[in-house]
């Protein structure tokens, strides 16, 4: 009967190109934002001087790209992690097998690393002047401190989705996020990069050879997002209950996850009225 059950899911390999592709254009969409809206040799830096209307205009720009793939059918395959700290909170809630949650890991640092080589193909000298995007510390800033933030702000961001998509504002989710995502990258950026993800810290890390603390966006981040499911999925923040990874779940599209709330008509009843507006 288990066998037959598991036969009768869904491929993932769909799931698994879908987060590849997915974050693909994010990186490539957010690079080339931080590309145009900084390097000194940009019309846009001419066009509007101020740094601080710049940095809004990116985050932005940044967060809005991701918002829209979580909403565009590659994010309704996959679930639009597009973040390993993501995938390692979900997995943590265990809604997201061992092996989908690697294969989701790796596609989604080859998606990074081929994001950020085509920025820097296409806006070379512009991508060379703000070293390709690269996460950085900012001035005063020491490793302590934003191994600290790094923490802090993926444990909101990690919480906020546990806590959307679990409820009946599970439609929101990738709203929210990516609402949060935006305020975080325009007030905070000065300080640490707002990396809030491995993937998108190592790429350009690696492209361009920039490795000084940049152990601080491996570990910071997936520790962050991990110590939000751990309390969520105690109930300690928020109602510890969980349906799905997928941060929009559409009924049209089959979920290849095993333990898929939504695919069991004992934990669905809450989300009757939601489904049906999908």
């Amino acid at each position: 009967m288990k066998r037959r059950i598991a036969s009768s899911r869904p491929s993932a390999i769909p799931a698994y190109v879908a987060e590849l592709v997915g974050t693909i254009l994010m990186i490539f969409n957010g690079l080339s934002w931080v590309c145009w809206n900084f390097s000194p040799e940009s019309p846009i830096v001419k066009l509007i001087p101020n740094p601080n209307v710049r940095l809004c205009l990116t985050a932005l720009c940044f967060a809005g790209g991701g918002t829209a793939i979580a909403y565009s059918p590659l994010g309704k395959r996959s679930g639009g992690h597009l973040n390993p700290s993501v995938t390692l909170g979900f997995w943590l809630m265990k809604k997201i097998s061992t092996r989908d949650a690697l294969a989701y890991a790796f596609m989604q640092v080859i998606g990074a690393l081929i994001g950020t080589a085509l920025v820097l193909i296409l806006w070379s000298d512009f991508a060379r002047s703000v070293h390709l995007g690269a996460t950085l510390l900012g001035k005063g800033i020491s490793p302590v401190m934003g191994f600290g933030i790094e923490v802090g702000i993926t444990f909101l961001l990690m919480l906020t989705i546990l806590i959307s998509v679990n409820s009946s504002i599970m439609p929101w989710t990738g709203a929210i996020a990516g609402a949060l995502v935006a305020f975080l990258v325009s007030t905070e950026s000065p300080l640490t990069g707002t990396s809030l993800n491995p993937a998108r810290s190592f790429a350009p890390a690696a492209l361009i050879s920039i490795w000084q603390d940049q152990w601080i966006y491996w570990i910071a981040p997936p520790l962050g997002a991990a110590l939000a499911a751990l309390l969520y999925r105690q109930g300690i923040i928020g109602t510890g209950k969980s349906y799905c990874s997928k941060l929009f779940h559409a009924s049209e599209i089959p979920c290849h996850h095993a333990n898929c709330g939504y695919c069991s008509p004992t934990k669905v009843d809450v989300f009757r009225t939601t489904r049906r507006k999908l």
